[in-house]
């Protein structure tokens, strides 16, 4: 069973990254159970690329960091109502590495980013420090999209993606958990790759018409399959198959049935290639118009599920 006792927040100081701060806490609200799920808030000071006195160097970074705590002082006041643990830190450094760093040496078991933010002149833009913290992280992470409306601070329907594999499965304990807590609707879809194989005849296409059949067939025996192995009875869970690239048949699954909240795992087997972090992953984090649950999975000792043995 998926436990999340401390959940990390890294701001920047801007209001773009502060978005992540709702759906965060509401999170952390609802897999308080026994024990009350504690919520982390770091801000970064990133190194001043000038070149300056040294002791004047080591005065402005003070200065920084203690601009940095004032602020995150403010904001655990202001999310005290919620009446979670909030620790408040302030690292200086690369923003990047810092918040792994901290992830690691704290036993943090979800972070929750924005997808955009503001530091100094620069911003935190997929591409950089939240490809970083993906690629790199060492748990689970959240990305909240920047988009033109608020992000729920409740996620009412969740998409989960999978391909087969037990590493891509990895995902559904703490989907799983989350959709518990939250009474959200779950759909598990499972993408099919469509076959590259050049259409010369009628025959060849009635033969390729067999063949995506055959694969949908056990693509949708496999979700009842795993229904039936998880025995998820205290959630509302569907299941749907579909046919074509997986990150455009992902994103267009989610825009089109309105949902709040994407699930993957950074790893997976669709067929001969792998949904690696840089593929369908990449696609889905750069184009779905709503938030991204990543989690970087563990490989298993093989990949094939034993769902169908």
């Amino acid at each position: 069973m998926y436990q999340c006792q401390r959940l990390l927040v890294p701001l920047d100081g801007s209001s773009l990254a502060e978005r992540a701060l709702p759906p965060a806490f509401a999170i952390a609200q609802a897999l308080s159970t026994n024990d009350r799920c504690a919520v982390d808030i770091l801000r970064v000071v990133p190194p001043l690329f000038l070149t300056i006195d040294p002791v004047l160097y080591a005065e402005t970074l003070h200065l920084s960091e203690e601009e940095a705590q004032s602020y995150l002082e403010t904001i655990a006041i202001e999310w005290s109502k919620a009446d979670l643990p909030i620790t408040t830190a302030v690292s200086a450094g690369s923003v990047a590495e810092s918040i792994i760093g901290y992830t690691q040496q704290n036993g943090i078991n979800l972070i929750v980013m924005s997808s955009h933010g503001r530091s100094g002149l620069g911003r935190w833009v997929y591409g950089s420090v939240t490809e970083k913290v993906l690629r790199q992280g060492c748990c689970a992470t959240l990305i909240i999209r920047q988009t033109a409306k608020p992000p729920p601070e409740v996620f009412h329907k969740i998409l989960v993606c999978l391909d087969g594999s037990l590493l891509a499965e990895q995902v559904l304990d703490p989907i799983f958990t989350i959709a518990r807590a939250t009474q959200a609707e779950i759909t598990l879809l499972r993408v099919l790759t469509p076959s590259h194989l050049a259409i010369e005849t009628y025959a060849m296409e009635q033969l390729l018409a067999n063949v995506e059949e055959m694969e949908r067939d056990t693509a949708e025996a496999y979700l009842r399959q795993l229904l039936v192995k998880l025995s998820p009875e205290d959630l509302t869970i569907n299941t749907q198959t579909a046919v074509g690239p997986a990150a455009d048949v992902i994103i267009d699954t989610a825009a089109n049935q309105g949902m709040d909240l994407i699930a993957m795992c950074s790893h997976g087997r669709s067929g001969i290639s792998r949904w690696v972090y840089g593929s369908v992953t990449e696609k889905v984090l750069r184009g779905a118009a709503c938030a991204t649950f990543i989690l970087r999975g563990n490989e298993p000792a093989s990949y094939e599920s034993d769902l169908l043995q």
